[in-house]
């Protein structure tokens, strides 16, 4: 029988951004301007502030007061509620927000690719959680490599299919992988994304999986509920949820059936869109599991549909139901670069620098390049009606007007669509004052 993880250490060792501090970025970095060379480091030392103009739009910026407040409101949810945050790390690929979720007490990182988890282990996170299955040489080789690293990393990834489970061990052996990785089984739904179908096939995935002891380690079931949705609103989705999860602790409880006397799997859940479900499952399964939250979007949130499935989750639940409450701390700036006609203005921002798969960009504010925040007019009948590779299609009607040069403020829709766009994303205080530059690794 595998071995099980009795007591787990429940927080990660600091990280190391040492090599991030002078990492520079020049005139050829998109969102800083020509002629210097700025580091994490030095940055403060510029003085730059966004709406003096210090720097080129657009320009996507992480206000640091508002992601503060998210990173700790989820820290302060996850040990009130006895559960273990794992932070998907797809979402923004930045090593410094890495380091500040562990010091906000994060239990793994997670993330979708072997790649990605190199970039982890690069940066000092030591316990890895590889949300997705693991096929084809190259990456089981380097999934090999990760776990033989000297630091010995404590590597998880997801199984769900006999095919895989062989093809995984028998790639570990061949790439002489030292230790077992910590193996997932994941829960799935027909017509969603990967995971068995049902626990017949589920119990098949543990069977076989068991059978390779010395490469892999069942230590637990995952799924992920995001994609569940309902023409009927946030109240059929909820119950859509609910089922989704029920499947997922009764494939839970016939792992722990397997487990050696005391052992206990983990059980995970995403936790981004529907976390007031998921805590509904947490309470019901409360000892049975080490309980994984991997929420990747309410570092940063969003103006649209994170913020729209938070309002669902809290017109589900009654006001005693224990739930975070986040705020968006990404913002999108454009210029006005043409203004041809009396309803539609154009902004110098398109697809290469923002997310457009869930919704386009909402404008918000507007305000003259050089004013303070305070000046700032808030917008009322504005909307971005199509984006093209560079431009923004501004729609508008009074009392909403625009000149050429005005900087117009954005929220965005899908924090994970709008990280990859950039390399380094300028971080202001609330005075958008540049305080660091975060760096990320897509």
């Amino acid at each position: 029988m595998n071995r099980m993880i009795h007591d787990i250490p429940l927080h990660l060792t600091p990280l190391d951004l040492n090599q991030l501090g002078d990492m520079p970025a020049d005139r050829l970095t998109k969102g800083l301007p020509s002629g210097t060379s700025a580091t994490s480091a030095n940055v403060k030392q510029f003085g730059w502030n966004v709406l003096r103009g210090d720097l080129p739009f657009p320009l996507l910026v992480l206000k640091d007061s508002v992601l503060e407040h998210n990173l700790r409101e989820m820290a302060e949810w996850c040990d009130r509620n006895g559960l273990l945050l794992a932070p998907h790390g797809k979402t923004t690929m930045c090593p410094q927000i890495f380091a500040r979720q562990v010091e906000h007490r994060a239990w793994a990182i997670t993330v979708a690719t072997v790649k990605q988890a190199e970039v982890c282990l690069r940066f000092g996170v030591t316990r890895i959680l590889i949300a997705n299955q693991i096929a084809g040489i190259a990456n089981i080789k380097s999934l090999a490599e990760l776990i033989n690293d000297p630091s010995k990393p404590e590597i998880y990834c997801l199984i769900d299919s006999i095919d895989g489970v062989r093809q995984l061990a028998a790639g570990l052996e061949r790439f002489g992988a030292a230790r077992p990785v910590n193996v997932l089984v994941e829960w799935g739904h027909n017509g969603w994304r990967t995971g068995v179908r049902s626990l017949e096939q589920g119990m098949e995935v543990l069977a076989v999986a068991s059978g390779f002891p010395k490469y892999l380690n069942l230590a637990g079931v995952e799924a992920f509920e995001g994609l569940a949705s309902s023409p009927d609103g946030a109240a059929a989705e909820g119950l859509i949820v609910d089922d989704f999860l029920n499947g997922l602790s009764n494939l839970g409880r016939l792992l722990r059936e397997r487990m050696p006397d005391g052992g206990k799997p983990l059980l995970s859940a995403g936790g981004s869109a529907y976390l007031d479900r998921v805590l509904k499952l947490a309470q019901a399964t409360a000892g049975d599991f080490h309980f994984v939250v991997r929420s990747g979007c309410y570092a940063t949130h969003d103006h649209l549909h994170y913020q729209h499935k938070q309002e669902g989750w809290i017109s589900r639940s009654a006001a005693s139901v224990d739930l975070p409450e986040f705020s968006p701390a990404l913002e999108l700036w454009g210029c006005v670069q043409s203004a041809p006609q009396a309803d539609r203005a154009f902004l110098n921002f398109g697809k290469r620098d923002c997310s457009y798969d869930m919704e386009l960009p909402l404008p918000l504010l507007a305000v003259s390049e050089g004013r303070p925040i305070g000046e700032a007019r808030r917008l009322h009948s504005s909307r971005i009606t199509s984006l093209n590779d560079q431009h923004a299609y501004l729609d508008f009607s009074s009392p909403d007007h625009f000149k050429v040069g005005e900087l117009v403020c954005c929220g965005i829709s899908h924090p994970c669509t709008s990280f990859d766009k950039w390399r380094v994303i300028p971080v202001v205080n609330d005075d958008y004052d540049v305080i660091d530059l975060y760096h990320t690794f897509f």
